[in-house]
């Protein structure tokens, strides 16, 4: 029996936090801390060695060791390394085994493998521990809402394009080595390592303080999704801690080093909504890496997830995306124009006019491949074929998304902004009236208001306006006739009345954290 229990524990998972009379870190004995450390030690070494293997190879030729008696060398070394390796692993399982604790979580855990119930997946989730053996409770393996090439036709797509260029070839290397990992930082296993404890004791007060649940999804190419869930629905026993506006649920997508953990979560759920938050893959305990399909099945799993699994109709539900998230918002958007919002906060239109801010001119032909081919994060291209409403929020001081650094002017929320209206409503955004709309990007909230006053804009005319061609004509965009009878002054008003309805000014940089408020203000107009 002892032997079973220490063979078991060789390969059983990390176990972080606990829950008792209330969450706390799981304290290992000596024997398990020793072994974990060590084993940390040389897993954190062998990545490090991985990045700078061109280095390490380069000094290894220049001492000698690539010879033969180098080489005998090394292997002494690697032999000892694996004695070490080997050691480690004996030292950790038999801290574990030895644990009571521990043993009482891997009791639970293979009573969820055995025989997965309610009971069991609550028993479990008492426990904060190695997301790789956390069970599985959705599984998104075919596609109901969009339709998919077949997985041969996209590799002989993909092979035949690197075939047609040789830039291609070097654009799909630069991307599949470090490109993904400047555009998503949040995906480097060294960001991830910087911040685990932080991660752990976001999850923590977002179950213990937010009575969040956390849920591992499977999408379609086998990746893992790390989720958690605050649910705010009203209830009889928790009728004084929730409001109607819980039966919206907030599906949240971060930035490009932004986790559900410490991200934009808490802004939602202070707004009285339920919210489901999500990791990419590749950030924290999410599995993969975010190549644009990764994102496109994450995202198509996630909702999937909330309408089958949590109970929420699409019109249910509003997406909120914050940064590069905007690219997963409004893709889900655009395949589910059923859904009640989206909102955008802090979003750029094109990615391509960021990366290119980043890289020497020399680059800029590779750069537009590269992007083009294998990272084309359209957020206005996705935007263009959703058909409902549309909130943005505009960090006034941003330095991220302005090609100009904290330059107003070229924040690439004004081009999202502009693309949308002339996409929507193409008869009234023209090129006698968009000279106004660039006027009013320009300029701050107190200049807008200004604006407003000098063109003398009647709201209630230009919903009035708006109501009257819906009746008319549908509300399906693009609106493409209205306009034509109007003239040109009434055309101005209307133009500013859209880009204050669509957009609102927040004096912030791009990382501070969205207040409640706000995101209360945009929603409430939906």
């Amino acid at each position: 029996m002892y032997k079973m229990e220490f063979f078991k524990c060789l390969h059983s998972p990390s176990l972080y936090m606990l829950l008792r009379n209330c969450w706390e870190r799981y304290n290992p004995n000596d024997f398990e801390r020793l072994g974990e450390n060590c084993l940390f030690i040389i897993f954190l070494c062998s990545k490090v060695g991985l990045y700078t293997s061109p280095f390490i190879m380069y000094c290894l030729y220049r001492r000698g060791y690539l010879c033969l008696d180098g080489m005998m060398t090394l292997t002494k070394f690697s032999v000892s390394l694996g004695v070490i390796l080997g050691t480690s692993y004996c030292l950790r399982s038999y801290g574990r085994c030895t644990n009571p604790r521990y043993k009482e979580f891997l009791t639970k855990l293979d009573e969820v493998k055995k025989l997965p119930s309610e009971r069991t997946l609550k028993n479990i989730k008492n426990y904060d521990f190695e997301f790789e053996s956390w069970p599985v409770e959705y599984e998104y393996s075919h596609s109901l809402a969009v339709p998919r090439r077949q997985n041969g036709a996209s590799w002989r797509s993909t092979i035949a394009s690197l075939i047609r260029s040789p830039c291609s070839v070097i654009g799909y290397v630069v991307l599949h080595t470090f490109g993904i990992r400047m555009l998503y930082p949040g995906s480097t296993s060294i960001l991830n390592y910087i911040l685990f404890n932080v991660l752990m004791d976001g999850r923590k007060t977002l179950i213990e303080n937010m009575n969040g649940t956390r849920y591992k999804l499977k999408t379609k190419d086998g990746n893992y999704i790390d989720t958690m869930f605050v649910d705010r629905r009203p209830r009889p026993e928790r009728v004084n801690q929730t409001t109607a506006k819980g039966n919206t649920l907030v599906i949240c997508s971060e930035g490009n080093a932004g986790f559900y953990e410490n991200g934009i979560m808490p802004t939602a759920i202070h707004a009285d909504f339920s919210v489901l938050g999500w990791n990419h893959p590749g950030f924290g305990c999410s599995t993969g890496m975010p190549y644009i399909d990764q994102e496109q099945n994450a995202m198509e799993t996630v909702m999937q997830f909330a309408i089958h699994k949590l109970g929420f109709q699409p019109n249910q539900i509003i997406l909120y995306g914050w940064s590069i998230g905007g690219y997963s918002t409004t893709w889900a958007a655009k395949h589910y124009n059923d859904i009640k919002a989206v909102v955008l906060d802090a979003t750029f239109d094109d990615v391509l006019p960021l990366a290119l801010r980043q890289m020497p001119d020399v680059l800029e032909p590779l750069v537009k491949l590269t992007i083009r081919c294998y990272a084309d994060l359209n957020v206005a291209a996705n935007l263009a074929e959703y058909q409902g409403a549309v909130k943005m929020i505009r960090r006034t001081q941003d330095e991220v998304i302005a090609t100009d650094p904290g330059d107003l002017a070229s924040n690439r929320g004004n081009m999202l902004l502009a693309k949308l209206l002339r996409r929507r409503y193409p008869s009234v955004v023209t090129a006698t009236t968009e000279h106004v709309l660039c006027d009013w990007l320009l300029t701050t909230a107190a200049e807008q208001a200004s604006l407003i006053e000098e063109f003398n804009v009647n709201r209630e005319e230009c919903r009035r306006i708006l109501a009257e061609y819906r009746e008319q004509y549908g509300s399906k965009y693009p609106y493409s006739s209205l306009g034509e009878h109007l003239s040109n002054e009434q055309k101005i008003r209307l133009v500013l009345y859209l880009a204050e309805h669509y957009m609102m000014d927040y004096a912030a940089n791009h990382v501070t954290p969205l207040p409640s408020r706000i995101f209360i203000s945009v929603t409430e107009d939906l």
